[in-house]
Parts: structure tokens; sequence; C-alpha cells
């Protein structure tokens, strides 16, 4: 993490497009890292890097230690991780409830407009049009044709939302400490199908 004085803060950055930045063989990887890659002054929040590290290994099943490892070195890049403290947990709570967002989304909200950035890098639609209703410019190099291709690779690579997640989750934890416990459960759920 480098210091504020020696960066320019001119964008925050997402969750989702830092994840996407580190998947493998996802449709918008690459566009997503060179989006990252390709300018400076970017922004982030120690609660964001929480946030992308249990996206990765409970949505996208990344193992953990390869995700902090990912995390750790994107962090000591050129990129400024602003630290949480009590008045911004405080002011991103009622910004939660004004736009609607999650919270962690409230917070970077917060430090890019608290240090003066004019735009921030999101995939979340709530958070882009909060962005607009603060005077932030909202950005994301996802289009319309990469979005669909993202949707078909999720749809054939993620188990559904909802029970068949939590199923894998579930499944992946129980692999870890008990892999013949690991192979019943996942038979009686007929591969995270439905309960056992």
């Amino acid at each position: 993490m480098i210091s504020f004085s020696e960066h320019q803060v001119e964008c925050g950055l997402g969750a989702m497009i830092l994840v996407y930045s580190l998947l493998e063989n996802h449709p918008a990887s690459a566009v997503c890292e060179q989006f990252i890659r390709s300018r400076t002054g970017w922004l982030t929040t120690a609660l964001t890097l929480l946030e992308a590290k249990s996206i990765l290994t409970k949505v996208y099943a990344v193992e953990p230690s390869q995700v902090s490892q990912k995390l750790a070195q994107f962090a000591a890049g050129a990129i400024f991780v602003v630290p949480i403290d009590l008045s911004t947990v405080l002011v991103a709570m009622n910004l939660a409830d004004t736009f609607g967002i999650d919270l962690t989304d409230a917070v970077l909200l917060y430090q890019t407009q608290a240090h003066g950035a004019s735009r921030l890098a999101t995939d979340d639609t709530l958070l882009a049009r909060a962005c607009q209703q603060v005077g932030i410019l909202p950005e994301t190099p996802i289009d319309v044709p990469l979005r669909e291709k993202m949707a078909q690779w999720e749809q054939m690579h993620l188990p559904a939302k909802g029970l068949p997640r939590i199923l894998r989750q579930v499944h992946n934890w129980l692999n870890q400490a008990h892999p013949e416990a690991a192979q019943e459960f996942w038979a009686r759920t007929s591969g995270g199908a439905h309960l056992p």
C-alpha cells in the first residue's frame, strides 16, 4: 500500500472490477486487468479487499491462500488502500441507508469523494447510480457484448444462486477437512442440487 502523499487519487475501484481482474479464464479477466493497469490514481478501501476475497473464495471457489497472495500483491502496487475508521463507518452507514447500497460500497463511495476523486470504477448498478447522485462519474470496462459472454460463462461454471451455491460451499469446506464426508455429502445432495 502506498501513502496518499505519494499518490494522486483519480478513481475509486470497486470490488467486482478487482475480482474480475484476478480471475483466470473469466471473459472479463483480461479487460478488467487491462483497465486497471492502463490507469493511475486508483483508490480502494481495506473493506473492498476483504469483499473481493470473500467473492473470489465463496462464489468463484478460488483457493483462499491464492486469493490472499493475489490481493496482497495488488495492495502492494500503485494503489492507495484507505484504512477504515469509526467516523468513516458512521458516514457510510448513512450513505448506505440513503442510496440503498451495500456498506462496503458506501465506504468506497465516501472515501472516493473524501479524497477528491472524480470517478469510480464499478460493475454495481446501485453504486453507479449513487455515484451519479453525488457528482462522481461511474465507469466500467464491461460493455453489453462482454456482459453477455460473462452471463454465459457464469451459467456454465457457477452453481445457481441460493441453495446450490450454499451446498457447494459446504462441500468445499468438508472437502478440506473430511474428504470422505464431502463425497458422501455431494452424493446425497445430487451434486449440490438439493438438501440431503
